[in-house]
Parts: structure tokens; sequence; C-alpha cells
């Protein structure tokens, strides 16, 4: 897997991105467009093989302080995976590619965290088979309560 910030080189793959169901996560489109007046967010492709098949979003701004006060963090949020592309194994191989990425973009960074809303099983399945802890903590979100996992980075 390939892990690539976004540029406008990429608009076209972007406009392509397939994604269903986007109930739990933002489209990508929409999270870059947020991201362009942001300079604390971070939108990240995942490339198999030079096809884009993950999207996610780095986060270093005062989002975060909805899951933690600690510092050197980086919140991940709007992960997907194209829905072409799903049950291929891609999602772990994008978040299992998470911590070299961060060392060499962000070497400040020592944890990442993200929320997970309790009903999307699947995905607190993915993320824990990828790393993730459950802190424990938990906080109210748009769409339900959002469980707080965090990815401590070695």
């Amino acid at each position: 897997m390939e892990l690539i910030r976004y540029s406008k080189q990429y608009e076209q793959q972007i406009a392509d991105y397939v994604l269903k169901d986007d109930y739990y996560s933002k489209q990508p489109k929409i999270a870059i467009k947020q991201a362009k007046h942001d300079r604390t967010s971070f939108p990240i492709l995942s490339f198999n093989n030079g096809t884009l098949v993950s999207f996610f979003v780095l986060d270093s701004g005062l989002e975060k302080d909805n899951y933690t006060n600690q510092k050197n963090i980086l919140l991940l949020k709007s992960f997907s995976t194209d829905s072409r592309y799903t049950g291929k194994g891609f999602a772990s191989k994008t978040l299992n590619s998470l911590s070299n990425f961060i060392k060499n973009n962000f070497p400040e960074i020592k944890t990442v965290i993200l929320g997970v809303n309790q009903k999307n099983i699947p995905a607190i399945n993915l993320y824990k088979k990828c790393g993730f802890k459950d802190t424990g903590q938990k906080y109210l979100g748009e769409i339900g309560w959002q469980l707080i996992f965090a990815l401590p980075l070695k």
C-alpha cells in the first residue's frame, strides 16, 4: 500500500471514488473540500498498485479535543474504502501502513485516535484487528455515541 497526501493531481481519482454508504463516513470529495480551508487537516489517499482504494483524513486541529487533551496526537477521520474494493483487505492494509506513514511525515506524533460509532461493529472489529485499542471513553457525536480508540505509535 502506498499512502500519499492529497494534491490536485489526484482530483480525477477522487471524482471516480465510489462510497455507496456514507452514513458513518464522509464522502472524500466533501472531506477534501473542507480540508482546503483548514491547515490542520491532511487528506490521505491509499493506493494499491496505482489504484485508489481507501481514503482518510489526519487532523491535528481542535476537533481532536473531543477525544483527548493529550499532545502529539493525530485524529484519524472520514476513513473509507471505495465500495468497488471492499472485502479485499485494503482497509486493514491501509491501517497497517499508517504507523510508518506518520513516522515519516509527522515524526512528533505519538498516538493516532479516532471515534467509531458504537453501532458500526464491522469498523470496530477492523480497528481492533489493526492494533487500535478501545480507550473506554466515548462522546456523543452527530449520529450517536462514538467509542474512542487509540493506536500508540512505536
